[in-house]
């Protein structure tokens, strides 16, 4: 039997900006634990941590104090040369504004992360059309964002953030664009990635979103609450 094992752990971690001589504290003392192949969500309400949480497990950011460990590499001091290269390899991100190039077809879209890894254009072409096929868009390779529906361009985002093979899947409010139907349709997506074994970590705003996930980390004023 395959022992699972944190992929994830946050010990103690603060982060505080400092404002116009002014210091806020997005996170206190926060330390919490995410399982390989976990599916968990990170809600909140406004100004509870949640994005700057997002920031800093996805490698976007360095807290204040406090350890974050990645695959049991400390991270937690890296250079943003260093970040770079460790966010590239591990995480997908997916965002609620989908983030697309809008004179750049599907396929091309999803092609973009694997462009300066040394993998020729052959390759990328079909790896990129393999999971727009996975995420139901097989015969939409040469179609712009503006051809197709909000829902679809989320699922070429979710493509995008599959092409690299990461680990974990990191979605930010990824249904806030979306109409209920669309929504439920790339909730499903995401549960099976869950089932095929990604780690998924989903940060949104809405309780209906959240509980589609196994677990449930509640913020308020920049501290776990639950």
């Amino acid at each position: 039997m395959t022992k699972t094992k944190n992929i994830l752990r946050l010990e103690t971690v603060s982060k505080i900006y400092r404002m116009d001589g002014v210091s806020v504290k997005a996170l206190d003392n926060v330390s919490l634990a995410i399982m390989e192949g976990e599916f968990v969500s990170i809600i909140g309400p406004s100004g509870s941590g949640k994005s700057t949480l997002m920031h800093i497990v996805g490698c976007l950011d360095t807290p204040t104090s406090g350890k974050v460990l990645l695959d049991d590499q400390e991270i937690s001091q890296m250079t943003e040369r260093q970040l770079a290269q460790v966010r590239n390899k591990k995480i997908g991100f997916v965002f609620q504004q989908f983030n697309l190039l809008p004179r750049t077809s599907a396929l091309d879209n999803v092609s973009l992360p694997l462009l300066y890894n040394g993998t020729t254009s052959s390759q990328i072409a079909k790896k990129a059309a393999e999971v727009l096929g996975k995420v139901g868009l097989g015969e939409r390779l040469d179609h712009h964002p503006n051809q197709l529906s909000g829902g679809q361009q989320q699922r070429v985002a979710i493509a995008r953030a599959l092409i690299t093979d990461p680990s974990i899947i990191i979605a930010d409010e990824p249904t806030g664009n979306l109409d209920s139907k669309s929504g439920v349709e790339v909730m499903e997506i995401f549960k099976k990635l869950h089932q095929q074994g990604r780690t998924v970590i989903l940060v949104t705003h809405d309780d209906n979103i959240a509980n589609k996930a196994q677990r449930i980390i509640r913020l308020k004023d920049g501290k776990v609450i639950n």
